[in-house]
């Protein structure tokens, strides 16, 4: 199994909605709203990490009013 977090930027007024579209994608296992720098912080659980950028291109850029992101792979401590 492959995660990673994505910080998402989204245009003003659009977070929870986006944030809803995002955690209904099938490559995320949870979404959330967040204060601080960015609007959402989504985990992507995924069987290999090659899934990962096509995870983010097409699915969390693919949801209205997400502006850019920021991907952080996990790895096991």
């Amino acid at each position: 199994m492959a995660h990673a977090f994505v910080h998402v930027h989204v245009d003003p007024g659009q977070a929870r909605e986006a944030a809803q579209s995002i955690d209904h994608l099938d490559s995320v296992g949870a979404a959330h709203l967040v204060t601080g720098d960015y609007d959402v912080i989504a985990r992507l659980d995924l069987d290999d990490t090659d899934e990962i950028p096509d995870a983010v291109a097409n699915e969390i850029h693919g949801v209205a009013g997400v502006i850019d992101t920021v991907t952080n792979v996990a790895f096991e401590p």
